[in-house]
């Protein structure tokens, strides 16, 4: 069960807002009477129980819960845990320590900015004030925003320091644009606290009931009550024994960790208490005594490296793979017993896990525990520990309660993590290679912000290949990985469909062979591929590298035939595509029971002859002469063969190795054969459109046109072996780019795949999901190794506007209009125009009269070299681009131009008298042809040139 998160949570209350109270409760089944309990967002409550019920229909595979299926007790304990205020009622334990809202603020922006900049290695952020009070669905709360942001307190809790506090308007009032730059400092771990935020998530999942680490039944059953008695015995063998041995108290210590003293522990596995008790009967009193020591050691971490430097040689040689988990394991259990407040016990799997997710790296190295792994491990559980009782209100008790919580949650590695994890299994299992972790990214922005190149570098990226820094570079090795069909585009529109994108009915003729015989005649409605389909097979059939080295070339200095290994349509022919994959050799059914042999027959004309012997009425196209022909003497040894698999598809290639022969096939048919070494071959037949730009013709056996080969993409494929060699076995990446994808119905378009894009529920996954497509009825799952990237232009549609469903499955990355660009600061100073001023002085007016989503971006200057080519670019693109915003409203225009009620920089302005004297003077606004230099700094400073002579509406200031 998936119980609600907080997107699901705040999309049911937009729902609740815009179809009102009523409606909303008829709709699922909840009585309006006697609430009791509401959840409060912003200023406005919500029934609690309506709410998380009505939730549940925006969580996959879930359905919206009623009165009767939903318990309120749980809905509001949950609520709260997602961090939402619940009020009414008497609230014991339902939810954290009621929070000021300027600490719920603080919490929002350190675990929304500040940590995910800092897990990522940034040494500074830009916080925009407006952005942390819609994210947070405040209301009138600017004040307190920026309050915090500009706090003491604010500081000290996220270890920052405020850099820079920049009003657009430049004023010193709260205001919804002021941009905040922090400084991040060293301070902190820096956990990953989306990851958090999700373990969090899947802990609740386990323990409904959970109110605190105390008082929770459920976690108290499974990991709290067993591990706090042996931490009370531990605390009493250390009192009571104070006077006794080292070794007595190690020995102690080693049976209540062995679970044999009458209290239950199953802390230690079987291996590493074989490895222990073994070493202590090699060499007895050595293990005890370390542990005794270990126990009593001052300093945690100088006594659990002081027991592996006695203790590790003994253990070491006991296994047959040197147990390295035993080494974290044994010490540190022992240690927490009797410090649980400084030491985290480890067991290497889930904390291995939980490092991964939380930190970006693993845990361990391939060797036995270290200082540094022991101190990271512990700094990432203490600070766990402080957001669960800071921020969660979960009173963690000691680290056992942290251990627990890593224990029942990072058992399996999280979906997005890509690295084999540590596993404590004999080192003769052999790990299976990691499935990659795909890429759902939307780059967003106004026009002109560099899209299209981040976009292309992305792409470059995600498939593995360095990025240049060159763009010339760049867009070269864009295009060649296109060309290879790594590389996909499609550009979203209004009328785009799901039978565009995923699979659609598409008439197609009947097919039949040379004779005209075949499955039926006239056009039928066939299940074609949509490009998301079509490149989703392509990766999915990639398997890696081909690890032969011998591979020919594909450089269209080669012969390219096309065959038919049998009728595509015909069931009955599957042996022969069969026999002749086994069988190392394609086999053609034209030609008779002839043997085409003999040296005579490289005769086009001796081959005539020979046929009309038989049959003299043949026709010069008789594909019996023609076919023999050109599978005979046209095909040479190191021709190229793509097999067909009817008109639009290709299911094999392979390269010619053999001349031909005559073997009598099964009932006198397919009599001639070519031995080949198969290049390539899938169960999965792919579009002929990824290798051959022409439609393939149904006969049997021709050569195609090398100038209509995709080589590139030919290469590729057979690069990637499908079932016909040995590959690396790590599928190489793949990209679809989906450009303007907030352009098209996205729901429409994506259908029921919308599910399927999420990471986790990608093929070869954790949680795997497949449908059945409705047109094909194929059984279709979205490949591991497939990275989307989307491209959205704010200023046709807002990102605000955008399916939820969609949104949650992607990430969003901004790209903002930057001065700061090397391409754009090279272009002002080219020009000697004040460019970066300019474009921010429009942009702050822009957002200030319509919003930040239109603003200009930098990329329309960059290339510039002289004013003219910037004038052309204000008169050609950037004012057009105004008039579309303010839809000709040109005294909205001018303002942003910096004129005002009057032209006289880029703008010139008439006025126009009513003829019939009757009404009010008019302004008619027309753009000048020319703009002197001067314009441009007037943009700027807001002046406008001085009132033209009223003959030359043209004439401007010098």
């Amino acid at each position: 069960m998936s119980r609600p998160d907080v997107d699901a949570v705040l999309d049911t209350i937009k729902e609740f807002d815009r179809i009102g109270r009523a409606s909303f409760m008829d709709k699922y089944g909840f009585a309006d009477r006697n609430i009791t309990y509401e959840v409060e967002v912003g200023s406005r409550r919500y029934p609690s129980k309506a709410i998380f019920g009505a939730a549940y229909a925006r969580m996959p595979g879930e359905v919206a819960r009623t009165s009767e299926t939903c318990d309120g007790k749980n809905a509001r304990e949950h609520l709260a845990r997602l961090g939402l205020k619940i009020v009414g009622g008497n609230l014991p334990n339902a939810s954290p320590p009621p929070q000021s809202q300027a600490d719920r603020i603080r919490i929002f922006v350190i675990r929304n900015y500040i940590e995910p900049a800092r897990h990522k290695g940034e040494a500074s952020i830009e916080i925009i004030s407006g952005d942390v009070h819609s994210a947070m669905g405040l209301q009138n709360a600017l004040p307190a925003v920026c309050s915090v942001l500009e706090g003491k307190a604010f500081a000290e809790r996220a270890k920052v320091s405020l850099v820079d506090r920049h009003s657009p308007i430049g004023s010193d009032k709260p205001s919804s644009t002021i941009r905040y730059r922090f400084a991040l400092q060293g301070g902190g771990i820096g956990l990953d606290m989306a990851v958090l935020e999700r373990l969090k998530l899947a802990f609740l999942s386990l323990h409904p009931d959970f109110t605190n680490f105390a008082d929770t039944p459920s976690f108290a059953s499974n990991e709290g009550d067993y591990k706090q008695a042996l931490i009370d015995e531990a605390q009493r063998l250390l009192a009571a024994m104070q006077d006794r041995p080292d070794a007595e108290l190690g020995a102690a210590m080693i049976e209540l960790l062995a679970g044999r003293t009458q209290l239950f522990c199953n802390l230690i596995d079987w291996r590493a208490q074989k490895v222990v008790d073994n070493a202590e009967e090699a060499q007895p009193g050595l293990v005890s005594a370390a542990a005794g020591r270990l126990a009593r050691a001052e300093d945690a971490t100088d006594g659990i490296m002081a027991f592996l430097d006695i203790v590790w040689p003994h253990m070491r040689g006991d296994l047959p793979s040197n147990p390295y988990a035993e080494s974290r394991m044994f010490p540190t259990m022992l240690r927490a017993l009797v410090d649980p407040e400084t030491v985290l016990a480890i067991r290497s799997m889930p904390t291995d896990n939980a490092a991964r997710a939380l930190l970006g790296r693993p845990a361990f190295a391939n060797a036995p525990l270290s200082r540094e792994e022991q101190q990271t491990v512990t700094a990432m559980a203490r600070e766990m520990m402080c957001v669960m009782d800071e921020e969660w209100g979960w009173a963690p008790r000691h680290l056992w309660d942290v251990q627990g919580f890593i224990w029942e949650t990072c058992q399996k590695r999280l979906p997005d993590q890509t690295e084999p994890a540590i596993e404590e299994q004999p080192a003769s299992e052999k790990a299976k290679p990691a499935m990659p972790q795909p890429t759902n990214l939307i780059l967003y922005g106004p026009p002109g912000t560099g899209k299209t190149y981040r976009t292309a570098a992305e792409a470059v990226r995600l498939c593995g290949e360095a990025v240049p820094a060159d763009r010339d570079e760049l867009m070269d090795l864009y295009r060649s990985l296109s060309r290879k069909g790594r590389i996909g585009f499609v550009t979203f529109h209004q009328n785009f469909s799901y039978e565009d994108f995923v699979e659609g009915l598409r008439p197609q003729q009947a097919e039949t062979d040379e004779q005209g015989d075949g499955g039926g005649t006239g056009f039928s409605l066939v299940p074609r591929d949509g490009v998301f389909k079509e490149m989703a097979k392509v990766a999915g059939e990639n398997r890696g590298r081909a690890l032969t080295q011998d591979l020919p070339p594909f450089d269209g200095s080669r012969k390219i035939f096309k065959m038919s290994l049998g009728r595509s349509w015909a069931s009955e022919d599957d042996a022969i595509y069969q026999g002749a994959l086994d069988g190392g050799y394609v086999v053609l059914g034209w030609g008779g029971d002839v043997d085409w042999s003999s040296p005579e027959y490289d005769d086009w004309e001796a081959i005539k002859r020979r046929w009309r012997q038989d049959h003299p009425d043949a026709h010069g196209n008789d594909p019996n002469m023609s076919q023999i022909y050109t599978f005979r003497t046209n095909m040479e040894i190191g021709s190229l063969i793509v097999i067909s698999d009817g008109n639009m598809k290709f299911r094999a290639i392979a390269e010619v190795t053999g001349d031909y022969r005559f073997e009598p096939g099964p009932g006198g048919e397919y009599n001639h054969r070519r031995n080949v070494r198969w290049l390539w071959h899938s169960d999965e037949s792919l579009p002929r459109e990824r290798i051959y730009r022409k439609q393939l013709s149904q006969v049997s056996a021709y050569q195609m046109q090398s100038r209509q080969v995709v080589w590139d993409a030919l290469e590729q494929i057979v690069a990637s072996g499908g079932d016909a060699v040995a590959t690396s076995g790590e599928p190489e990446p793949y990209v679809l780019v989906i450009d303007e994808i907030n352009r098209a119905n996205v729901s429409k378009v994506f259908g029921e795949l919308i599910t399927l894009l999420e990471p986790d529920k990608r093929a070869g996954q954790e949680n795997a999901l497949s449908v059945k497509l409705p047109y094909s009825g194929d059984d279709f799952s979205v490949p591991s190794n497939l990275h989307i990237i989307g491209t959205m232009n704010t200023a046709d549609r807002s990102i605000a506007l955008l399916d939820t469903a969609l949104r949650r499955r992607f990430r969003f990355e901004e790209m903002a209009p930057d001065t700061s660009v090397e391409a754009f600061q090279k272009a002002e100073a080219d020009t000697g125009l004040p460019l970066a001023a300019v474009l921010d002085a429009m942009n702050r007016r822009i957002e200030y009269l319509v919003d930040r989503d239109h603003r200009i971006g930098h990329a329309f200057f960059i290339g510039c070299e002289t004013k003219a080519q910037v004038d052309a670019v204000m008169r050609d693109k950037v004012i057009p681009l105004l008039q579309e915003y303010f839809f000709d409203d040109w005294n909205r225009l001018a303002a942003v131009l910096g004129e005002k009620d009057r032209g006289g920089n880029f703008l010139a302005c008439e006025t126009i008298e009513d003829p019939l004297g009757e009404g009010d003077p008019m302004k008619s606004w027309r753009v000048r042809k020319e703009f002197d230099e001067g314009a441009y700094h007037r943009l700027v400073s807001g002046k406008v040139a001085p009132a033209p002579d009223a003959a030359d509406p043209e004439a401007g200031a010098p």
